[in-house]
């Protein structure tokens, strides 16, 4: 009995995954809307910098202390790291991005990990963390503050959970050897560590301020959807798909955008002429090929710019009984569509 039962449930898992439909990311390039719109006329920018000239603080259990180390300087990394794409540094700005180097924290602190078990004790781990904060303005010439924000990144820069072979005992000797291995550690470890994080947060920074205020092309995801044994139900939909995908190895450029109405549009075409094929919407094996060729009609039509049409047959999709998990499409077009709403307004 057993045997059958279990040979039951192997049937049914297999049945139930040869009834999905195959998911495929397809990678369009699409128009990153800046989230602040600055003036039209606003085409250049300048950078003021107030460097942190303190030592860096070593956070000891809430005692901080300075230590010898001094805090990056931003300039380099800025210069390194920054970038806003549409806009040019210049001595005659249009507005003024200012960086306040608020520096660098090492901070010691210690976890607890439970132990399980009738004579298992919790053991200790010591930590030094590297915390980094800048804090960023923008504002006009008139001295109008446009945006402003405290960053804030916070990372462990090392640890040590093992003393004499064993998990740590406690918190006082996890902290204290942690505390000595901070102090035995090379110092040019150190300083690499520092200039690293500084570095990280000014990376953050960029893609930050990018997002806020540059229009630029990113990759973004569509989900489109492959027919298992496709050609048992007289449906060619997978080879188009397969063209779709292949422009997931194309960079944008000035001919993107025509090469791809393109082909979506021959796509939009074949899935439906593969649609009107469908008979029986509420059969088992029919359903599960209308199902996807909607959401790929969906998927096309979000590539193209046509949301109203990329929710109508993602709302289609949702009525067919099959996969109702599969909810991106529909929100990523609705999502879409609020954005290009605004920005056209």
């Amino acid at each position: 009995m057993k045997k059958i039962l279990l040979a039951l449930a192997i049937f049914t898992v297999n049945f139930c995954l040869a009834q999905n439909a195959k998911n495929e990311g397809w990678y369009i390039q699409e128009l990153h809307y800046p989230e602040i719109n600055l003036p039209v006329d606003y085409k250049n920018f300048s950078i003021e910098i107030e460097e942190n000239n303190e030592n860096i603080k070593l956070n000891d259990n809430g005692k901080q202390k300075l230590t010898s180390f001094n805090n990056p300087k931003l300039e380099s990394l800025i210069k390194s790291y920054f970038e806003l794409p549409g806009y040019t540094k210049s001595d005659n700005p249009d507005f003024i991005i200012k960086f306040n180097n608020l520096g660098l924290k090492h901070i010691v602190s210690s976890t607890e990990k439970k132990a399980y078990g009738k004579d298992a004790k919790n053991t200790y781990t010591g930590i030094i963390e590297i915390k980094s904060e800048v804090e960023v303005t923008v504002k006009d010439l008139n001295d109008s503050i446009i945006f402003t924000k405290k960053y804030s990144r916070k990372t462990k820069s090392e640890s040590i959970g093992v003393y004499k072979n064993s998990g740590i005992p406690n918190k006082t000797l996890a902290t204290t050897l942690i505390k000595n291995q901070y102090q035995n550690n090379a110092r040019d470890y150190r300083t690499s560590k520092n200039v690293s994080e500084a570095g990280y947060i000014i990376q953050d920074i960029s893609k930050s301020l990018k997002a806020l205020f540059s229009s630029y092309y990113e990759s973004k995801r569509v989900n489109l959807f492959r027919i298992k044994k496709e050609e048992k139900y007289g449906i060619d939909n997978n080879t188009q798909v397969d063209k779709l995908v292949a422009l997931n190895k194309v960079d944008y450029s000035d001919s993107y955008n025509q090469e791809l109405h393109k082909l979506v549009n021959e796509s939009i075409e074949k899935f439906n002429t593969e649609i009107a094929k469908i008979k029986n919407k509420e059969d088992k094996k029919e359903k599960k090929i209308y199902w996807t060729l909607l959401s790929n009609l969906s998927g096309a039509y979000y590539a193209i710019g046509d949301y109203e049409k990329a929710i109508e047959y993602a709302k289609k999709r949702m009525e067919v009984d099959y996969n109702k998990k599969w909810k991106f499409n529909l929100e990523i077009a609705e999502s879409r569509k609020k954005i290009t709403d605004k920005n056209k307004s």
